[in-house]
């Protein structure tokens, strides 16, 4: 059974106002009220998804990698560099990567072992979702009525992150003289040399990564809370990034989406996030005045610290309303029932407490979290 946003849930047992339903045969022992999961189901489902997506990294990043310098290897031009390297005794592979002509063949490269190891990757998930990660997950949608208001705060949003990791970045360039965001040039610039680079980055690959986080982990966590899941994915998600500074935008962008992704669909989740990447690649354009980026952001905090002030009633519901469920555990004595009133009640543990001290959880993320630290050494 599923709401009207396509998500599973369970309805409300009857009777529970104050009395057992009327014609209750005798039962005695603990029962739980239907609408809540055991610990053991929260660990397991946990426990699933980040093994899931440690295998989805290791084939979309590792083996996407492994495929685009295989690629590049194939490329003439980048054989008679190599060609060149060991004839004259200088087989240095930094060498050899550092070549222009190898660098001008590894951007097309990279590009497709990426779309191949993201395509790959998103199989990985078929074991939580099924066919309903390429199907009902993208269907699935609730109109947005009146409700365009808040698809504009979530952009608005979106870029008043974006102002606050520019002001994080600038106050550590400031006062050590390191420059975080090098980490994203280094990484992203052999893609984004061509017009085919920029596209897949504003759409193909915003595509992939919805459907993994705001499509499979996300639906698959839902039923242990709302909340639970949107933070687990965008925890997931701005691991995924594989260094520090991405990362830390990542998360709360993460959790933005994750919002839009549960209130209206997988397909608004995924305009944004391609609307986002678009904004960043004009914005790097040489004949973009520098002004402008800026302007933008400014603007988009504004608003986005307007609606919180506003609306902070309406947030608060929506958090209260993506509480995880709270199961009631009734004593009824043998051969008799006891009114709900005056039996007790067994608070379910946070999902969170749960679920990420699971111990795959724990790994996983640590070692994850290792790899974004270690990656910010090639700045």
């Amino acid at each position: 059974m599923s709401d009207t946003n396509g998500y599973p849930y369970s309805p409300p047992s009857a009777g529970w106002s104050g009395e057992m339903p009327p014609n209750s045969p005798p039962l005695a022992g603990w029962h739980e009220a239907p609408g809540w999961s055991s610990p053991v189901g929260v660990r397991s489902a946990v426990t699933r998804t980040v093994l899931l997506f440690a295998a989805c990294v290791l084939v979309m990043q590792i083996l996407g990698g492994v495929i685009g310098v295989a690629i590049a290897f194939t490329n003439p031009a980048v054989m008679d560099v190599l060609r060149q390297h060991v004839a004259s005794g200088s087989a240095d592979v930094s060498a050899i990567m550092n070549d222009p002509v190898f660098q001008q063949a590894l951007g097309p490269a990279t590009l497709i072992g990426s779309i191949i190891g993201e395509a790959l990757g998103i199989c990985c998930f078929f074991g939580l979702r099924g066919k309903k990660l390429l199907t009902s997950d993208i269907a699935t949608t609730r109109p947005v009525g009146r409700r365009w208001g808040q698809l504009g705060a979530a952009v608005a949003a979106i870029f008043a992150v974006q102002l606050v990791l520019s002001l994080l970045n600038a106050l550590v360039v400031g006062t050590t003289g390191y420059d975080p965001s090098n980490v994203q040039s280094t990484m992203l610039d052999p893609v984004l040399n061509s017009v085919w680079g920029m596209l897949a980055a504003v759409f193909l690959l915003p595509f992939f990564e919805e459907l993994i986080f705001r499509g499979a982990i996300m639906r698959h966590l839902v039923p242990y809370g709302v909340n639970f899941a949107i933070v687990t994915q965008a925890v997931l998600f701005g691991l995924w990034h594989m260094n520090l500074y991405q990362g830390i935008f990542a998360v709360p962008m993460g959790l933005i989406l994750g919002f839009v992704a549960y209130r209206f669909s997988l397909k608004w989740s995924f305009a944004l996030h391609a609307l986002n990447n678009g904004f960043a690649m004009v914005m790097g354009l040489s004949w973009m005045p520098v002004w402008v980026a800026p302007a933008i952001m400014v603007l988009a905090a504004l608003v986005a610290v307007a609606v919180l002030v506003v609306h902070r009633d309406r947030i608060k519901g929506f958090l209260a309303a993506g509480a995880p469920p709270r199961p009631v555990a009734t004593w009824i004595a043998p051969g008799g029932v006891m009114p709900v009133s005056l039996q007790p009640s067994v608070i379910q543990p946070s999902p969170f407490r749960i679920g990420w001290a699971s111990p795959a959880f724990i790994v996983v993320t640590a070692l994850m979290f290792l790899v974004c630290c270690l990656m910010m050494q090639i700045a």
